[in-house]
């Protein structure tokens, strides 16, 4: 089956710090779910939020969050294991299928342009082989200072999924004097706050066409619907039982606020057990880590896509 993304059709990427349902986000014409990260981590609401889509007849796609950094060898690795995860979940063969390759959570950006795009084009090529369509996702100034992205794109031509914001606040409708000039260019992230949803949106500057293919997804356990509340500060938290592995040194705090007293600094390394998750107005996303005698306290997990550690 083809399916066809208009020209400037606006979507959405969601993550597990999305809702599990797409009429969430009223306007959205395709979404980019995260499955994977590295070798050891999938996102738990990747297949609902795969499902969704697919139910509301909406085209869905996925990405992984690369860790390999210039590494060719373990770049394959993350590709099967990206390619094994993408077919569980349901993303369809033949549908688009990114490599998220930013500079953080251990990946390193520094060891030179070719390398850079040689483990990048390993990835995608693991990810071509099994069925899918590669696409690379990276900010503007990566793409053109630690990356030889021509050699990417002479491979795959119209490849690029380029974030490049004009401001860190809400967005609406995307704005193409901002626009990333950069040839091969074939889906713009223009903000991580569309129409105050708190979701990333995107903008196909090219028509889009995949011919698709039915993945029916593995069996996963039935799950409850998601459960949400709002609290006095007006921050809508989301119930997830999970575990952040600190990237370096973070306060602890008695209220998810910068605002709040410090209940004491967590070394790097620092393993915490967290049951809720909510993002501020300034995009930082705050985890509520259960105390004794019914307390809770709250640390800064990410700001953005900027992940301060890794999430098991």
């Amino acid at each position: 089956m083809t399916q066809v993304i208009e020209n400037r059709a606006y979507g959405i990427d969601e993550a597990s710090y999305q809702s599990t349902n797409i009429t969430d986000y009223p306007g959205a014409k395709f979404t980019i779910v995260k499955t994977t990260e590295g070798l050891d981590y999938q996102n738990p609401k990747a297949r609902a939020q795969i499902a969704s889509a697919k139910n509301a007849g909406i085209p869905v796609g996925g990405y992984h969050y690369a860790r390999f950094s210039a590494d060719s060898s373990v770049a394959v690795q993350e590709g099967n294991y990206a390619v094994e995860n993408a077919k569980g979940m349901g993303i369809p063969l033949g549908s688009i299928y990114a490599c998220d390759w930013e500079s953080d959570s251990g990946n390193h950006v520094d060891r030179g342009a070719d390398a850079s795009a040689n483990a990048i084009l390993a990835f995608m090529d693991t990810i071509a082989k099994a069925g899918y369509k590669p696409l690379l996702y990276s900010g503007k100034e990566l793409l053109t200072k630690n990356i030889n992205t021509k050699k990417i794109t002479d491979k795959y031509g119209d490849c690029l999924w380029v974030a490049y914001y004009k401001t860190s606040g809400r967005e609406d409708v995307a704005d193409f004097n901002w626009f990333p000039s950069m040839d091969h260019v074939v889906i713009w992230q223009f903000t991580q706050n569309w129409k105050g949803m708190n979701v990333d949106a995107n903008i196909t500057v090219k028509k889009l066409e995949v011919n698709v293919n039915t993945v029916k997804p593995a069996p996963t356990k039935t799950t409850s619907t998601e459960r949400t509340w709002t609290d006095a500060q007006g921050l809508t938290w989301h119930a997830e039982e999970g575990t952040f592995i600190t990237g370096g040194a973070i306060n602890l705090r008695w209220g998810a606020t910068t605002q709040s007293m410090i209940i004491t600094q967590l070394p790097a390394g620092s393993v915490v057990k967290y049951n809720a998750w909510a993002r501020d107005s300034s995009g930082r996303v705050w985890l509520q880590q259960p105390r004794e005698n019914n307390h809770y306290g709250y640390l800064v997990g990410r700001v953005g896509d900027d992940a301060w550690g890794t999430f098991k």
